[in-house]
């Protein structure tokens, strides 16, 4: 049986995971913005553009910035769920809720993870791309995005409920009780 202290650790590790999306998305941001600045102003100063350039950034770039840091953002806690609702209820029944909400989740996200990974294979077999100023461009790979984002997503929600099975104060984040002494220091 893990304790807090295991939990913890193990937690720290896919951290490291989640930040490392972060830097991904980062990454493809700065490079989504240097390679439309490039296209502008090729277009504007040499009356010439990169061939497909919008095609590239929509099928490469955008799903770079948004699909690496999905975890980590949903593991901040800046979108939305019912705490407000839940936290006028007593110990108990905020645990119970919680946990059952985390349950509904890891259930939906199973199911969009299995689906989206059966698109993934399905553009794998297929070798799915896209055309873009007359050659076309794989797009099957990042499709493998979306499943992987979802699994991270089910990971964290797993450090969720054996938290909150862990601790006695129910809670929605897993850094919840480090916020708390940071905010009332």
């Amino acid at each position: 049986m893990m304790d807090m202290n295991g939990l913890k650790i193990a937690y720290k590790w896919f951290d490291y995971m989640k930040i490392a999306g972060v830097w991904i998305s980062g990454i493809s941001l700065l490079g989504m913005m240097f390679f439309i600045v490039f296209d502008v102003v090729l277009r504007n100063v040499f009356s010439n553009s990169i061939n497909g350039g919008f095609e590239i950034v929509q099928n490469y770039f955008m799903p770079l910035v948004v699909f690496p840091a999905l975890a980590y953002i949903y593991a901040s806690g800046v979108l939305p769920r019912m705490d407000l609702l839940i936290e006028k209820c007593k110990r108990s029944i905020r645990k119970c809720l919680i946990i059952g909400m985390l349950v509904i989740e890891v259930f939906i996200l199973v199911i969009m993870a299995k689906y989206t990974l059966d698109y993934a294979m399905n553009g794998l077999a297929r070798q799915m791309s896209f055309p873009a100023a007359g050659t076309l461009y794989p797009l099957y790979p990042l499709f493998f995005l979306i499943p992987l984002s979802f699994f991270l997503i089910i990971i964290e929600n797993m450090f969720l409920l054996l938290k909150n099975f862990l601790v006695k104060e129910p809670t929605l984040l897993f850094k919840s009780d480090k916020n708390a002494d940071h905010q009332k220091g």
